[in-house]
């Protein structure tokens, strides 16, 4: 039993023993050598050759909006079947692959659809496929891309794009070499993170184009990305915003500083050299527009409006009070002023009772009287009166004509409302450019 066991083991370490170099070459030899039937690596397999393919995302060179560029590197493998290159070895020592130049076998030219710059093949020469003993080729192609992509900067710097990478055989029809692919979407596996673009999604497909009768087989790779906006927010929308909120102070200055037309000025010029400088990073297309572009643009008019309104509420403030001013400013001003509508009497004085605090006791005993200037007064009496003072209190006062009543309404004070809501205007209106921006370039809306 034991010497059965030793054999056992013998016999099992005889099998498994690694390759040689010996044994690969007596394959080489025999596909590309000894072979009866030379081997014609310009002929297709067969006469409609099927390839499989299948695509690896390594990395995202970036994307470019202005000359719209959608640079990546990435693998694509490609796998079908030559029935030229079968083999059969003893079994002790079986040869399951074998790796050989390109060249030496049939292969597929592959050319990139909508390159950006000229058209050329996709990989290079060197490249080395793996045959298997079983007739099937595999071809991996490693290459950076620079494709062209359409862009949609619309919702710039929330926006969404997706671009196309499509690979397609040269010269050959689809009825010749068709394609398949081996998965659904593209590989995700050895793929480095961008830190502008976050990638959502893909899809993998084969398209067919018609060109003069002509139909042609395509591997189409769909990938959907999603722009960071962290980056913009800060550089961008946060100063922008903050710039016009100091604009807007421009309001509280006090008028007789003198500073107030100086400092709105300069906040426009602030802005206006910010935009300057982030104009790079800003999408240059005009079809589509991008909503952040339209967005800096009313912020550049609203801040334009504020030194406009601030030279005019100088102009009001220093406005002779002789000339005329018209009844609805007046009006408009006394209420935004919220002025206390009830005008006393011209002398503004009311005469009031005065209780002495000192009261004496009647003969009879009786705590209900005192005096009043030598005079005795009852306290229902008293009670009366002052009922009745209340209620003339609140009855209006028709005493005055509506000039008297806004007499101290003045051109000075007109100004100060204008100033008053001339902040409040564009403290609201920045805001709500703010919000429907974030809002509309958000997707919410």
């Amino acid at each position: 039993m034991i010497l059965f066991h030793v054999f056992v083991i013998f016999l099992t370490a005889s099998l498994c023993r690694s390759l040689t170099r010996m044994d690969i070459e007596n394959v080489h030899s025999m596909l590309f050598v000894n072979s009866v039937d030379p081997y014609l690596a310009d002929i297709r397999p067969r006469p409609t050759t099927v390839i499989k393919g299948a695509l690896q995302l390594l990395s995202i060179g970036g994307l470019d909006e202005i000359s719209g560029t959608f640079s990546t590197l990435v693998s694509l493998r490609l796998s079908w079947h030559d029935d030229r290159l079968m083999w059969v070895t003893a079994f002790p020592r079986p040869v399951q692959n074998i790796t050989v130049k390109q060249e030496k076998v049939w292969t597929p030219t592959i050319m990139v659809r909508h390159p950006v710059k000229k058209r050329t093949k996709f990989g290079i020469d060197e490249n080395m496929a793996v045959v298997r003993e079983t007739g099937e080729v595999i071809l991996t192609i490693d290459d950076y891309l620079e494709t062209v992509c359409n862009f949609d900067v619309t919702h710039f710097p929330f926006d969404q794009q997706t671009c196309d990478i499509e690979f397609m055989p040269w010269i050959y029809e689809s009825h010749a070499v068709d394609f398949q692919q081996m998965h659904s979407d593209v590989g995700m596996k050895f793929y480095s993170e961008n830190g502008m673009w976050e990638v959502l999604g893909s899809e993998a497909s084969v398209v067919y184009y018609t060109n003069h009768r002509s139909t042609y087989a395509a591997l189409k790779y769909s990938i959907k990305l999603k722009r960071q906006p962290g980056y913009f927010i800060l550089s961008i929308f946060v100063p922008v915003i903050m710039l016009m909120l100091l604009n807007s102070v421009v309001f509280i200055l006090p008028t007789d500083s003198g500073e107030r037309v100086g400092y709105a000025i300069t906040c426009l010029l602030a802005l206006a050299v910010f935009l300057t400088l982030t104009s790079d990073v800003l999408p240059k297309t005009s079809n589509p527009l991008s909503i952040l572009s339209c967005f800096l643009m009313l912020l550049v008019l609203v801040s334009a409006l504020i030194c406009l309104l601030t030279i005019i509420s100088l102009w009001l403030c220093h406005k002779n009070d002789k000339t005329h001013m018209p009844f609805i400013l007046k009006k408009f001003t006394y209420f935004m002023r919220c002025r206390n509508r009830k005008i006393r009497a011209k002398n503004g004085d009311t005469n009031m009772i005065v209780v002495n605090s000192s009261t004496e006791k009647s003969d009879s005993g009786n705590m209900n009287n005192f005096e009043d200037g030598g005079r005795r007064v009852s306290m229902k009496s008293t009670k009366r009166q002052i009922t009745n003072l209340q209620s003339y209190e609140k009855q209006p006062i028709e005493m005055e004509t509506k000039e008297d009543k806004y007499r101290d309404v003045g051109w000075k004070q007109f100004s100060e409302v204008f100033d008053t809501v001339g902040f409040i205007l564009t403290i609201s209106v920045t805001g709500t450019l703010g919000f429907l921006y974030v809002t509309i370039a958000g997707g919410n809306l």
